[in-house]
């Protein structure tokens, strides 16, 4: 095979390799002091600085691959400098220091995308802000010397503006060299030794030539191996607020079920049939579009949940089945303030002790270069639903709250129990005349259903959270249809029914704070009274007797 030198060539067009360079730094110093002024505006003013904020805005692709032209650039005239045995100091120092700019982006990158989900320490975005400025002004001397080569100016020292004689250009900078590739499997262990031998006396005679491009190579894979780790591939936990595709998205918390919301397995067999060899896997998250200048949604046909190897996409058949955990998302609009939605899987139960991530695949648009993660990867640690949490309990004039369970913050505080068929209510009628009289209501249970009712008429009040998806659960009343089970002891055997009261309200006395549900009439004669709440993998008990 046969090479030519190539330090001719890059003598030939010093100048404009300089040239080149000089434009590609400009551009690194305008692209370094906008991050700095960026780190100036947050620490001045934080919520302005991020009213619009896109990490994309400020640290792209384009600026890194700049970078590494220029790293390039400077190793080849590096070289030419060695061998024509020229000033090299510069070029030493420009590839110092541009160096030092790719790890100062790979740092403000690491610190910029944080800021979607945290304040930055102070001293720590003034201590950044001070070494972006520090390298623009490095930056800005380099560029000044480097456009000097590049106009030919100081031509007795350096002497690259002549013609090729006067460059010192002869034979040897554009000489041919053969490199023999001899190899023949047959005798590849008699010869293994000659062979690596006689490529130790080929480096030994080209050391140069190979260490250029060893250097080279090695900057080059450095430089894929930071963009597949640090930018193609991003890797975070639970709780870490993360950029794709235009959105931010959080993973709030993962749980597993077989059941619904009322208790009841959900049939996950292929063929309609209940079995236990399949887990629903849900997944809590809050998303949020970075502009409202366009309709965005979330494509979860890019979504896929990785467990043990193997992949599984995303299903709509069990929506119904977990309304309590969240707001399945199938599609709607997306808004420029976080929504929580929540997505599910199916996966076989043997693979629930397997490592569980879910992945991302970033549908990326280099518009203005942004750099978004090809793949980003969530470990999740999900919640097993199955597990219980233990008791919690409470009595009446006391507040029973459900923090821990899927019903977030939420309260409910029983302030007074009444049981009767009856309720007797006074009001104020009055005529046309503006002649009131006291006048009375009557509140009792309806005629319909299977069993003989009675009211329990409850004092109280309901605070639902307003994470916890409860859709249309405002009072007492509701919450108790929903969720709560009675318990009464009559004659030393307990019973126990689902309320499943109809809404008994006054039609014309007012009431604040007062609910009538129906139980069975029994409970009228009970000794002992409470009531239960099941909210998945927690249990709560309300005692009222």
């Amino acid at each position: 095979m046969i090479l030519r030198k190539p330090y001719a060539f890059f003598i030939k067009y010093f100048r404009l390799f300089n040239l080149i360079m000089a434009i590609l730094m400009g551009i690194m110093i305008y692209r370094t002091i906008v991050i700095g002024s960026f780190l100036n505006h947050y620490i001045d003013n934080y919520a302005e600085a991020t009213a619009n904020f896109s990490l994309g805005d400020y640290i792209n692709l384009y600026s890194f691959m700049i970078v590494l032209l220029i790293i390039i650039f400077t190793i080849f005239m590096t070289s030419v400098m060695v061998v024509k045995q020229k000033p090299k100091k510069l070029y030493i120092i420009n590839l110092i220091l541009y160096i030092g700019v790719m790890a100062l982006y790979a740092v403000d990158y690491s610190i910029m995308h944080s800021i979607y989900d945290q304040i930055l320490d102070v001293r720590v975005s003034k201590a950044i802000r001070d070494i972006t400025f520090i390298l623009a002004g490095l930056q800005i001397v380099s560029f000044i010397l480097t456009l000097v080569r590049a106009s030919g100016f100081d031509i007795k020292q350096f002497d690259f503006n002549s013609d090729l004689q006067k460059l010192q250009i002869d034979t040897k900078d554009n000489e041919e060299f053969e490199v023999a590739v001899e190899f023949d499997k047959n005798k590849l262990n008699r010869n293994f030794r000659q062979k690596i031998r006689a490529i130790k006396y080929t480096y030994a005679e080209h050391r140069f030539a190979f260490n250029v491009a060893g250097i080279i190579l090695v900057v080059i894979i450095a430089f894929l191996i930071f963009i597949n780790v640090t930018i193609y591939q991003d890797t975070y936990g639970e709780n870490h607020a993360f950029e794709a595709s235009g959105l931010v998205a959080t993973i709030n918390q993962t749980y597993l079920t077989q059941t619904d919301q009322n208790g009841k397995v959900v049939t996950l067999g292929d063929e309609g049939n209940v079995t236990e060899d399949q887990m629903l896997v849900v997944v809590n998250f809050d998303v949020r579009t970075l502009s409202s200048a366009h309709k965005q949604t979330l494509n979860t046909g890019l979504i896929t949940l990785r467990v043990g190897g193997k992949s599984f996409a995303r299903t709509n058949d069990y929506n119904n089945a977990v309304l309590d955990i969240g707001t399945p998302y199938i599609g709607q609009e997306l808004s420029t303030e976080f929504t929580t939605y929540i997505m599910v899987f199916k996966i076989p139960t043997s693979l629930v002790e397997e490592k569980m991530q879910l992945k991302f695949n970033d549908n990326i648009s280099y518009v203005r270069g942004e750099i978004g993660a090809k793949n980003i990867y969530i470990n999740l640690k999900p919640q097993d639903l199955a597990e219980k949490k233990g008791l919690e309990e409470a009595s009446v004039g006391e507040s029973l709250s459900f923090d821990g369970s899927l019903l977030g913050n939420s309260e409910l505080t029983i302030d007074k129990v009444e049981i009767g068929d009856s309720f007797k209510l006074a009001y104020n009628f009055c005529s046309k005349k503006d002649k009131c009289m006291e006048s009375y209501e009557y509140v009792t249970p309806t005629a319909t259903g299977n069993y003989f009712k009675t009211l329990l008429k409850i004092t109280g009040t309901f605070e639902p959270d307003t994470i916890a998806n409860l859709d249309g659960i405002t009072n007492v009343y509701y919450f108790l249809n929903k969720f709560g089970v009675i318990h009464y002891k009559v004659n030393d055997t307990w019973y126990s029914h689902t309320i499943n009261s109809e809404l008994i309200k006054p039609r014309v006395a007012k009431e604040t704070g007062v609910y009538y549900m129906e139980v069975n009439r029994e409970v009228k004669n009970a000794t002992e009274i409470y009531l239960t709440f099941k909210v998945r993998d927690y249990d709560y008990k309300y005692v009222l007797k």
